[in-house]
């Protein structure tokens, strides 16, 4: 099984499988997730060519070192969604994970992975909460024994659903729910893009959503601009200087693991260092 964790979930690069014809290799944008779209980026009247552009892609394309290749599907338990986890599991490739969109049933979370075990595949799954329902039940969906390892938290249709603004404060209650019932589970969480394009060289709005988000323990964000691929990256990644203190840090402690720690007038203790063993 291919894995995902917070060294390789920094940002997600979105891409419709309409569009892969114009997706090469050398294009090496960098992302360290490339999600090729069949939801929403394919009209209903376009998803059997989406799904034959998809197979070709995956039967020439030459992936990208250090990079994973997810496919969001259709909604389990449509037509459209049925066949492109047929596909899928007949002939996988260089894809790792099925990204379910709307996931909201432990019932649909157990009968994919049940599928996916019967047909000895080696897809895992990542799944979007982006539906009231889904929110409601993220902490069961989460904690389940399946294949998930991941949840994406999907703002523009949960803020639709809700009735509210597609702004931070607006929805930091359904965030925190989100990233809460990732740490129940030990997956990994990743944010939805941010609600703006910058186009510009000046990356600053960009570097302070990221920044929001990843105070609030989100591990990475989605993307649908490869010009926002490394702003996103640099903020989800440790600074040089951040490591060189945690390894200030936890030599102090290895070097005595009894007394109190103090660093630059701050005590440190135990829940810290853990938390920086993690990030070493």
């Amino acid at each position: 099984m291919s894995n995902l964790n917070i060294r390789n979930c920094r940002s997600s690069l979105f891409w419709g499988a309409l569009r892969l014809a114009e997706f090469h290799s050398e294009l090496r944008p960098g992302a360290d997730i490339v999600c090729i779209d069949l939801e929403d980026a394919v009209p209903p009247s376009d998803k059997a060519r989406a799904r034959e552009a998809l197979a070709q892609f995956i039967e020439t394309h030459e992936p990208i070192s250090n990079t994973k290749y997810i496919v969001r599907v259709n909604a389990c338990g449509t037509e459209d969604g049925d066949l492109d986890l047929k596909m899928l599991l007949k002939a996988p490739g260089f894809i790792s994970h099925l990204l379910v969109p709307k996931l909201e049933s432990v019932v649909e979370l157990e009968k994919i992975s049940q599928e996916l075990i019967q047909n000895d595949s080696s897809l895992n799954l990542l799944g979007i909460i982006e539906t009231p329902q889904g929110l409601e039940f993220v902490s069961s969906l989460t904690t389940l024994q399946s294949r998930l390892q991941g949840i994406y938290f999907g703002g523009f249709d949960l803020s639709n659903s809700l009735g509210c603004e597609m702004e931070w404060d607006a929805l930091l209650y359904a965030r925190s729910r989100v990233v809460h019932a990732a740490a129940l589970g030990n997956l990994i969480v990743i944010d939805s893009p941010p609600p703006f394009v910058d186009d510009s060289a000046d990356q600053h709005q960009l570097k302070a959503y990221c920044l929001k988000s990843k105070a609030l323990g989100m591990m990475g964000m989605v993307t649908k601009h490869i010009n926002q691929i490394n702003t996103i990256k640099a903020v989800f990644s440790p600074s040089q200087a951040e490591i060189e203190r945690a390894i200030k840090i936890l030599g102090m402690y290895a070097a005595d693991p009894i007394n109190p720690i103090i660093y630059e007038g701050k005590l440190i203790e135990l829940p810290m260092i853990k938390k920086l063993q993690k990030l070493v």
